[in-house]
């Protein structure tokens, strides 16, 4: 669907040079932040904010009725009421940019099916979505409070650990269990032994609080040597012999792993696995705007659905 509301489309832009055209921008982003049944304030307090005419404004009201981003209900001496939002529309008209999302590296089929599903629930909408895949939860954290992006991907795990690292951010979105990673592993090269043992050089994401707490609570009791890796590469530097061990997904090995030895990891014995698993997007707390979109365009039934197509090979990857 062509949306309207894009900032490079000269059909808005000219308008909006109008003062009838800030009024409506204004308005819109105003009722970004509203949810319906709330109470409007009166024609007269919205001319008196923006020091324009109560014609200018109630103008403006028309059109986003008009326009079918909004619906009013006056209930007399109580005042009026907004009906319907229709906040992609709204965000489209009042930001004229899309809504940006952060996302790991999508390394993991699972990963790229819900890249996949956030791109069909966006496409369904008349805005744009815009997706920055970055490494490491904390970099999607600074680019979330730095205003680089408006919601951001992680697990539970590093969500709830956010304000260690001094991030006010709020979970707005969870996609459940074992939609983030499934199972882990340790893997460890095949004349290493069985085990994590003293002196073996084991892989370490530190751009990742999540592999970091993983490859740390694995190594725990053992003097081990840490070496600085990017997740996606701990296979290959297994097999090259750079290192000796690390943590891994099992779902993501290749087929042939005859080289190598695979320990399953008990989520008996390490309680924070559920939380590791689990898939949440995130917004810096308080950003209703942002809340009113995602809640507006987000299915969880439809995401899972594509990524579980994705799993299993029944839809390409497409973000």
């Amino acid at each position: 669907m062509t949306n309207p509301y894009l900032a490079n489309d000269p059909r808005l832009i000219e308008p909006l040079l109008s003062k009838h055209g800030r009024v409506v921008v204004i308005l819109a982003e105003m009722l970004l932040k509203c949810a319906p049944g709330d109470r409007l304030l009166a024609v007269q307090e919205y001319a008196a904010q923006l020091d324009v005419s109560v014609g200018t404004v109630q103008a403006a009201l028309d059109y986003l009725q008009t326009e079918n981003l909004t619906e009013f209900e006056s209930r007399g001496r109580l005042g009026t009421f907004a009906r319907v939002l229709h906040y992609p529309s709204l965000w489209s008209l009042a930001k004229r940019r899309s809504i940006v999302g952060t996302m790991p590296l999508p390394y993991s089929r699972r990963l790229s099916g819900l890249a996949t599903g956030f791109r069909l629930e966006f496409g369904r909408q008349p805005m744009e979505l815009g997706l920055r895949f970055m490494r490491g939860a904390e970099n999607r954290l600074q680019a979330l409070a730095a205003g680089q992006a408006d919601w951001a991907l992680m697990s539970r795990f590093a969500a709830q650990h956010a304000d260690v690292h001094g991030f006010d951010v709020e979970i707005l979105f969870s996609a459940g269990p074992s939609t983030y990673m499934a199972e882990h592993v340790v893997l460890l090269a095949k004349d290493a032994g069985n085990e994590i043992r003293n002196g073996m050089r084991v892989g370490m994401d530190s751009q990742s609080n999540d592999h970091t707490y993983l490859v740390r609570a694995m190594s725990k009791g053992k003097l081990v040597n840490f070496i600085e890796i990017e997740y996606e590469q701990g296979l290959k530097l297994l097999r090259s012999g750079t290192i000796d061990a690390t943590v891994w997904s099992r779902e993501d090995l290749p087929t042939d792993i005859s080289d190598l030895a695979v320990l399953s990891i008990d989520p008996q014995a390490e309680p924070a696995l559920m939380q590791l698993g689990e898939a949440v997007i995130v917004m810096n707390r308080g950003n209703h705007t942002v809340a009113n979109v995602l809640n507006a365009t987000l299915n969880v039934e439809e995401i899972l659905q594509a990524q579980q197509d994705v799993l299993h090979q029944n839809r390409l990857p497409n973000y």
